[in-house]
């Protein structure tokens, strides 16, 4: 056999695999879509959840030796305890961001209903008696109220600035009162409501304004969240 011609193949071959090793292969996309698949809550949970499973894994078999007398080694047994540690942080992170997910999920379907402001009560000068009431306002508020015990609105009642300060923060106080008193009765609970009487508004002094003597309510209701008792 003619060794110029046996040679000239291994060269090429030798050739090739110095090329194929000194090119680093492109895995970003690779990473990337390794990345997105722990994105977001719910990947965040997935991936303390198998972290977890491989932390008990560890703490279980050195607990399956040292329960079989394979073997006594403190630091077997402390490697142990730093796994099911481990394992145990990882449940907890895997539970909160389990809960996030279906509050990001969920959250969007309750109390999706804007918050109500409105004037609902209209009073004259020294009086605590409405003279103007909006009742479908004041029905529609207790109502809601009513089906939705987290909810919570704000009863805030002015006056204006004719007569004394002091009188006019026990006649706001007044007022405020009987709006609470109509949304009780329309289905609002009293620890639902809160009072707030802010006695004159601002204003020139000694200055009767239709504006400030009224009563405003305004709902509100907390942020929703799945597990709140989850710290």
């Amino acid at each position: 056999m003619n060794k110029k011609y046996f040679y000239l193949p291994l060269a090429a071959l030798a050739l090739s695999l110095t090329a194929c090793t000194n090119s680093k292969m492109d895995t970003s996309d690779l990473k990337a879509q390794i990345d997105a698949s722990r994105a977001g809550h719910y990947g965040q949970a997935m991936l303390h959840e198998e972290m977890s499973e491989e932390d008990l894994e560890v703490a279980n078999n050195i607990l399956g030796h040292f329960e079989q007398d394979h073997y006594w080694n403190i630091n077997e047994k402390q490697k142990a305890l730093d796994a099911a540690k481990s394992a145990t942080q990882h449940r907890y992170a895997s539970e909160k961001e389990m809960c996030l997910w279906l509050t990001e999920v969920h959250g969007p379907n309750h109390h999706s209903e804007e918050a109500i402001r409105e004037t609902v009560a209209y009073f004259k000068t020294a009086s605590a008696v409405p003279f103007k009431v909006k009742d479908e306002s004041i029905g529609r508020v207790g109502r809601w109220l009513e089906a939705h015990p987290d909810a919570t609105a704000t009863v805030t009642a002015s006056t204006d600035t004719v007569g004394k300060p002091a009188y006019n923060q026990d006649l706001s106080q007044r007022r405020a009162n009987t709006v609470t008193q109509r949304l009780i009765a329309k289905g609002a609970r009293p620890s639902q409501l809160v009072v707030k009487a802010i006695g004159e508004a601002a204003g020139p002094n000694n200055t009767p304004d239709q504006n400030h003597r009224v009563a405003i309510v305004i709902t509100a209701h907390p942020d929703y969240m799945d597990c709140a008792n989850l710290k």
